[in-house]
């Protein structure tokens, strides 16, 4: 009745229910409005509190029999089982001070005991139907221990007899009785200290503010008085059963007595016997006399004889025995548990009341004595109580000074910080607040969304931390394929390398050179509309190849991008005349190199075609201002403009010019930029001219940002870069998930608008390595043409007597072999941390997973592998397959929650590569 009882078990409820499993016990929601309802979906695996509601100014737990608990909540309910706990201490012991007769006092206190008990067994049913926690808890076996001591109170349950005291009882017995009756009796006591929940949760109101700290105080504050409480009662339980086995410190006067008088008696009845001339004797009334003044000085005496007759026969003739009459005019006791009679040890002299049937007695009253024995049981209750009081307020006050002012402060600078990086949602603030008092406890609660904070908090040290794509024990495990991607392409544990060969011309390191690119002129190029040479479809899918196709055609789809297309009704059309455009076309396709395999003008085209598909994709018109869109798409047409067909590491080995201008820091992707805005700085070119002077810092800081993340060199760090994004965003990330095409209004501007240079960056970094991304028979023939620049590198590597890169060895590098480690170190963390923020992209996942397969079957074919080579490859194209499945999950009808609990759950472990994915599930990691 007086149990707040989710205080007490907050803390276990947060600690032993993991969030997955409290998100599946959660009930159902009532139906809100939109914005709030959405966040219920995930809610119910952020919060774990959706069985507790709010009463009293404290948590309690949501029970299963809502009308029951609110019953059992109810105030006239609590004051009747406190009346009823208050009688069931008191009364027995008041019945005893105040002295009422047995008749009809021992009737009435009977019944009214029957029914405290049948009271407290309702407050015990009641209890175990509404508190999820209270079958089986602490305070169960409390309450059963209580509850049965009471039937010890009923009298008429045991018969008159039994309130009747003889002192034959060995006193070990009588004294482990008596201990016995106090620990039933404390089991009372102990449901006093639920009453002193309510006096610490008065006393520790929450408020909306800092309701953590002063929750985590009142849970506190009751776990230590309830442990002094309890201590208290067993050290009045236990301290006296330390004297049980100790010599009895029982009065034994009584029993002398009884030996006493009957000796006497037997001496009387003799005297007579041996003088037939006396009628009567005073011997034993002398005996009795001295009885009388030994007891005088005490609280109680005897007052009645049994089996000591006055008038008897002796020698058959009538005589007396004078001394039981001296105890008439002493008054019996009215109650009958204040009577207690001594038996003689024997009977010294056989006669009607003294046989083998049974003994002659002494009646003693002991009212007065068991007066004082009562109260000082209800002084020795209330003093227990009273220090139980004292204790929890001393504990109350001592825990709100030490613990929670400290704590408050501390957590206002905390949830501030929590606040913001968890992305916290006004509006589902208020919907909250708006629902039943079950979810507003939900809402004021902070200690889930500070430990999700601290959790993110982690996760974010983590990716900080984290220096390489591969640990070191991996990096031993994998093949020398995989080690290419990760030391030649990413850059990553690259040691220095010493020149072998002496400092020549650029024309001697270098073999390959641009040559002018032929480009229609102005008159040729095709009026607006564009008349695509593909079919749109094709255009507007990721079906589009590229490779083969004319000057023409790329001309025809670069302009149709800029121009005619959805993005381009809000980028070209607006800041550049199709003439100025085509003459600066025609500029960029000049530079690029064509005789190379694969950094040709096709391959910007390309990626440009797939930059586009993006913008598109992810909606970008509604998070990317369109200045920044229509430098993005002139970045990716130019981000590889005047490449020589060798990587930056190569440069670098070789002293190459523009390594030693750029300090070896991304000396191709500077150039580019270079080459860009050289070309930009001619007024015939110049298609940023109509851009006023802000909107060109913006087009110039995009082109450059972009441009210089399109270095391998910073993949890693992009993908750290995108992990944290996730982190701090998840909640919004995973709405939008949910919510299909329609851009949430959060998830556009605190997720997309606050980061969208990066996204930007993402953008192009992704097209440029987007061929695995692409049907098979698309991605095969690129992935010959990257190759063999590769190889054409490493050819002049020999020549020129400098290390051979691990990739650049036609003679040692395995095709296939190397794109199934381009795909897994390389491509996959990135795809994966793209969709984590961009779920619409969730297809991209599955073609990946489908050419990695396809690279495993024709590495499998040519090599012929063992058995555990073959399955390394076989785990990484199931666990690839298996993260594809659950994007695509997360974004359809089915399994939307379920899927949703364990992306939520999994997203701060992520790993940056597919060979690392070692967790329990496929989850997001």
């Amino acid at each position: 009745a007086f149990r707040v009882s989710a205080s007490r078990r907050l803390a276990d409820d947060g600690r032993n229910q993991g969030v997955s499993r409290e998100a599946a016990d959660a009930p159902g929601r009532p139906s809100r409005p939109a914005a709030a309802a959405t966040w219920a979906m995930i809610g119910s695996a952020r919060r774990p509190f959706s069985r507790w509601t709010w009463s009293g100014g404290a948590a309690v737990p949501r029970g299963r029999w809502p009308r029951l608990q609110a019953a059992n909540a109810h105030p006239a309910v609590k004051s009747l089982f406190a009346v009823c706990l208050v009688f069931a201490i008191f009364a027995g012991n008041a019945l005893q001070v105040v002295g009422l007769p047995d008749v009809p006092a021992n009737s009435v206190f009977g019944t009214l005991m029957v029914v405290v008990l049948a009271l407290f067994i309702v407050e015990l049913v009641m209890n175990w139907l509404t508190d999820p926690f209270y079958p089986c808890s602490f305070f169960f076996w409390m309450d059963m221990l209580g509850t049965a001591s009471t039937a010890f109170e009923i009298a008429f349950l045991y018969g008159s007899d039994a309130l009747l005291a003889e002192t034959t009882v060995d006193p070990m017995i009588l004294r482990t009785a008596r201990i016995a009756k106090t620990a039933a009796r404390a089991g009372r006591f102990l449901k006093i200290t639920k009453c002193f929940q309510i006096m610490v949760t008065r006393q520790a109101k929450p408020t909306r503010q800092h309701d953590t700290a002063r929750q985590l105080s009142t849970k506190l504050t009751l776990a230590l008085s309830t442990k002094v409480s309890l201590l208290t009662i067993l050290l009045v339980i236990l301290v006296p059963t330390f004297k049980i086995g100790q010599y009895p410190e029982e009065d034994l006067s009584m029993k002398g007595w009884g030996r006493q008088l009957e000796q006497s008696y037997r001496d009387a009845y003799d005297t007579l016997q041996a003088d037939l001339t006396l009628s009567e004797t005073a011997k034993f009334a002398e005996v009795v006399e001295e009885m009388m003044v030994f007891y005088r000085s005490v609280t109680y005496f005897p007052y009645r004889l049994q089996g000591y007759q006055e008038d008897v026969i002796v020698a058959n003739r009538s005589a007396r025995i004078l001394g039981a009459g001296l105890l008439k005019s002493r008054a019996a006791p009215v109650r009958r548990q204040n009577i207690r009679k001594q038996f003689a040890p024997e009977c010294l002299l056989l006669r009607a009341d003294c046989n083998s049937e049974g003994l002659a007695a002494v009646y003693f009253n002991f009212e007065r004595s068991n007066r004082v024995e009562a109260g000082m049981e209800m002084l020795v209750s209330c003093f227990v109580i009273l220090v139980m009081a004292v204790m929890t307020s001393d504990l109350s006050h001592t825990v709100d000074r030490l613990v929670v002012k400290p704590l408050e402060r501390m957590l206002g600078t905390v949830r501030e910080i929590a606040s913001t990086i968890m992305g916290l949602f006004p509006e589902h603030i208020a919907a909250s607040r708006e629902r039943d008092d079950g979810d507003a406890a939900e809402t004021c609660d902070e200690t889930v969304l500070l430990e999700r904070a601290f959790d993110k908090l982690s996760s974010l040290s983590a990716i900080y931390l984290q220096e390489k794509a591969v640990d070191d024990e991996l990096m031993e495990d994998i093949c020398d394929e995989s080690k290419g991607v990760i030391v030649d392409l990413m850059m990553m544990e690259r040691k220095q390398r010493q020149v072998v060969v002496q400092k020549t011309s650029t024309a001697e390191k270098i073999t390959a050179r641009a040559t002018p690119h032929a480009v229609s002129s102005a008159d040729d190029l095709p009026a607006l509309p564009v008349e695509l040479p593909f079919d749109k479809a094709i255009v507007e899918s990721w079906a589009l190849n590229l490779l083969g196709t004319t000057t023409e055609e790329k001309q025809k789809l670069t302009t149709y991008i800029f121009f005619d297309s959805a993005i381009g009704r809000y980028t070209g059309t607006r800041f550049a005349q199709v003439n100025l455009f085509n003459t600066f076309f025609g500029q960029i396709a000049s530079r690029y190199n064509d005789k190379l395999p694969y950094h040709n003008f096709t391959h910007a085209v390309d990626v440009l075609h797939v930059v586009y598909r993006l913008l598109q994709l992810t909606f970008a018109k509604q998070w990317v201002p369109d200045v920044e869109m229509y430098a993005l798409l002139v970045a990716a047409l130019a981000h590889d403009i005047g490449h020589p067909g060798r990587t930056n590491p190569f440069l670098v080995e070789v002293g190459h010019e523009l390594a030693l201008k750029y300090n070896d820091a991304s000396p191709l992707e500077n150039m580019h930029c270079a080459t860009l805005f050289d070309i930009l700085s001619n007024s015939s070119t110049d298609i940023f001219k109509n851009l006023a002077a802000e909107g060109y810092k913006r087009a110039r800081k995009v082109c450059v940002g972009t441009i210089l993340h399109t270095d391998n060199a910073l993949h890693f760090d992009m993908v750290k870069d995108l992990a944290k994004a996730y982190e701090v965003s998840t909640e919004h990330c995973e709405r939008q998930a949910l919510n299909g095409d329609d851009l949430l209004p959060l998830y556009r501007v605190d997720v997309l608008k606050k980061d969208s240079l990066l996204y930007l960056k993402l953008f192009l970094h992704l097209s440029d390595v987007s061929n695995p991304l692409r049907p098979f028979d698309i991605c095969k023939p690129w992935a010959w043409c990257v190759l063999e620049e590769f190889f054409d590198q490493g050819d002049e590597e020999k020549r020129l007597g400098i290390p051979v890169g691990m990739l650049h060895d036609r003679d040692v590098v395995n095709k296939p072999g190397s794109q199934h480690g381009f795909i897994n170190f390389l491509v996959a963390p990135l795809v994966f941390a793209t969709i984590r923020i961009f779920p619409c992209l969730h297809p991209l996942a599955h073609q990946m997973a489908v050419n990695l397969q396809e690279w495993r079957n024709i590495w499998a074919a040519e090599v012929r592998p063992e058995a555990e080579a073959l399955a390394k490859k076989d785990s990484d194209v199931k666990k690839a397959t298996a993260i594809a499945e659950e994007f695509r999950a997360r974004c359809s009808q089915v399994s939307r929650s379920s899927v949703m609990m364990n992306s939520i759950s999994s997203h701060s472990n992520m790993s940056l590569s597919l060979s690392a994915l070692d967790s329990p599930r496929p989850s997001f990691r």
